[in-house]
């Protein structure tokens, strides 16, 4: 095994790219998704607030995923797939899979998810409220504030902070997601070679918290998934947690959803350790994605890879922007007495 892992991680360096970014998704995206480009709707009617945020959220992944079409996703087109005089927990929408879950009942905790959530799904997630009820989309975490898109009509249009929106963090209790986007395996398979897609990877696990996986492995085009196994080592090169992916058989794309029962950040000691996604194909395609981390009592901080975005296959890093020198005093004098004329 440690053989055969050395040739992949060898094989790796000449397919692999990587973008570290938060939230989740191509640079050239990051900073289109907090402009309004046509995302937000407002529900057609009372009782649809569900619908029309879950249309928000798939709307602004087909834009992600580069679909034309973004634009015809809208509460209409998203009913026949979803609704059943409610929002279904699970449907499928244009090769979009969406899932439910509930939240931390503890607000600390359900904060600290919220933010890992977003840091994986830079479409947003749909927040919702029972007691009221009511649903928004959440759509980023930004400078420390939760910003949103309420489909309520008295509710202003467009990205606001969540304290302008009629549903809050503290009360909110479930939420949907986009569990599995084909698109995203799709547009990694036309490159002709084996790619991960928005996978997410650990920076920091903070003690005793998970970290949900996301993201997609795709075969090259025209061929199949022959192995995938996700693995956790220790600084010693020791294998502490290994999910392998259940394929049957024909599959052209695997989720890393599929791992995260196996793969349990939360039960780790403090320590350093490395994170690996190691993929074949049936075509002969391999690749490795290796990303060390620390287990500590720092917050958590995670980042994500888009093997699709950079074909020199380069671990790009975000550079610090550069610290501003202070004046000096002469220059402070000069700035003063140029303002008393």
């Amino acid at each position: 095994m440690e053989t055969r892992r050395a040739l992949l991680r060898r094989a790796a360096a000449l397919v692999m790219a990587v973008f570290l970014l938060a939230p989740c998704m191509p640079r050239a995206l990051a900073a289109d998704m907090k402009v309004d480009a046509g995302f937000y709707l407002k529900q057609s009617r009372g009782g649809t607030c569900t619908l029309t945020a879950a249309a928000m959220m798939l709307r602004r992944r087909a834009y992600i995923d580069g679909r034309t079409d973004w634009v015809d996703v809208t509460e209409n087109s998203v009913r026949p797939a979803a609704w059943a005089g409610g929002l279904s927990h699970n449907f499928t929408y244009k090769a979009m899979k969406v899932g439910y879950a509930t939240l931390p009942a503890d607000y600390t905790a359900k904060t600290e998810t919220l933010i890992g959530l977003l840091a994986a799904h830079p479409e947003g997630i749909v927040l919702y409220d029972r007691r009221q009820p009511h649903a928004i989309l959440l759509t980023d975490y930004t400078n420390g504030v939760f910003y949103c898109a309420d489909p309520a009509g008295n509710i202003a249009a467009g990205r606001v902070p969540i304290s302008s929106a009629s549903v809050s963090v503290a009360g909110a209790s479930c939420y949907w997601y986009i569990a599995e986007d084909r698109n995203a395996a799709a547009g990694a398979s036309q490159t002709g070679e084996l790619q991960l897609a928005g996978v997410t990877y650990p920076v920091n696990i903070q003690a005793g918290c998970g970290l949900p996986l996301n993201g997609m492995v795709a075969a090259s085009e025209g061929s199949t998934l022959a192995e995938v196994v996700v693995l956790i080592e220790d600084a010693a090169g020791n294998t502490v947690m290994s999910a392998p992916a259940a394929l049957t058989g024909g599959e052209a794309s695997w989720s890393l959803q599929e791992a995260d029962s196996a793969i349990r950040f939360g039960e780790l000691p403090m320590g350093n350790y490395t994170y690996l996604i190691i993929a074949e194909d049936a075509a002969g395609g391999s690749l490795c994605f290796e990303s060390p981390f620390t287990v500590s009592g720092a917050p958590a901080a995670d980042g994500c890879y888009w093997s699709v975005q950079d074909p020199e296959g380069v671990m790009l890093q975000d550079e610090p922007a550069p610290a501003e020198e202070e004046p000096t005093f002469g220059e402070q004098l000069a700035g003063w007495l140029a303002g008393l004329f």
